[in-house]
């Protein structure tokens, strides 16, 4: 059992199953104390709702690892509260906080309803809002701490999924902002793009963005990654976007022009200039979203 997270508190939301779980029991086997928040599911009377924090709690217990279960919703502001003050409670003070909770449904635009596009947003980009501020308070006074979001390579256009897309190009904003703003503090905000088969993602998530295809990664395949990113050995790394599909892991280069045109003479572009020289150059490398 590695200890290079040794006296670190760890709240990880979405982490009753999939890329949440694998996080969980990594960052514990690190030695890092953790908060196991799952909403959980509806069974199938309605009745009551199917836990997945207390198995995975009990799993880091059994490995000899500290952990406590929380099912407060990342979509409201008291539940997002709620879960860092249990790390409070718990253990004292939250170091690492990964917001791995989510929620999708596809569906096309003309077909997607104002409650799921609100559900969609509420998990996701205020999920995260909600957890972040109590949390980054917490790190702020401490002068440390690591965020890191969940993204997704569907922020660039997922087909028939709008609502998911946009609101995982919000939350590529978000840890944008949120890195600039808390880096002065110790804290690094880094953020990444997972590819694993998950209860959400049954299917290869590969295949549905038009990378070349691999062998789907399993879940815990992305924990690793994110461990390292929690690690005072990662204290450099800040603002980062990262592809993370198993052992196959990419850095996404932000805020760098690919090719640009300058115009040499006074005065606007005009129509024929253009129609001249953007195939010549932007053209090249385009092509068209719907096509294979």
């Amino acid at each position: 059992m590695g200890q290079r997270l040794k006296g670190k508190v760890a709240v990880v939301t979405g982490g009753g199953g999939g890329i949440g779980r694998g996080i969980a029991i990594d960052l514990a086997s690190e030695g890092a104390k953790i908060v196991v928040n799952d909403l959980g599911v509806w069974t199938a009377d309605k009745l009551e709702r199917e836990q997945f924090a207390d198995p995975v709690v009990q799993e880091i217990k059994q490995s000899g690892g500290e952990a406590v279960a929380n099912s407060d919703d990342v979509a409201t502001t008291a539940g997002g509260e709620k879960i860092i003050k249990t790390a409070i409670e718990a253990f004292g003070r939250i170091d690492i906080l990964v917001c791995c909770a989510g929620n999708y449904k596809p569906n096309a635009i003309d077909e997607t309803t104002e409650e799921e596009w609100d559900s969609i947003m509420s998990v996701h980009v205020k999920g995260h809002f909600n957890c972040i501020k109590p949390a980054a308070s917490h790190m702020k006074q401490q002068k440390s701490g690591r965020i890191i979001t969940f993204s997704s390579l569907g922020a660039f256009g997922l087909g028939k999924s709008p609502a998911y897309s946009t609101a995982k190009a919000g939350i590529l904003g978000l840890s944008s902002s949120l890195a600039r703003e808390l880096g002065e503090y110790g804290i690094t905000v880094n953020c990444i793009f997972p590819s694993a088969m998950t209860r959400l993602f049954p299917t290869d998530r590969v295949a549905l963005y038009g990378i070349p295809p691999a062998k789907p990664a399993g879940s815990e395949m992305v924990a690793p990654m994110i461990a390292y990113l929690c690690t005072d050995e990662a204290g450099d790394i800040n603002g980062e976007f990262f592809y993370v599909g198993g052992k196959d892991i990419g850095l996404y280069p932000q805020e760098r022009r690919a090719m640009q045109l300058l115009h040499k003479a006074e005065g606007k572009w005009t129509m024929d200039e253009l129609v001249e020289l953007v195939p010549q150059t932007f053209g090249v490398n385009l092509h068209e979203p719907y096509k294979p």
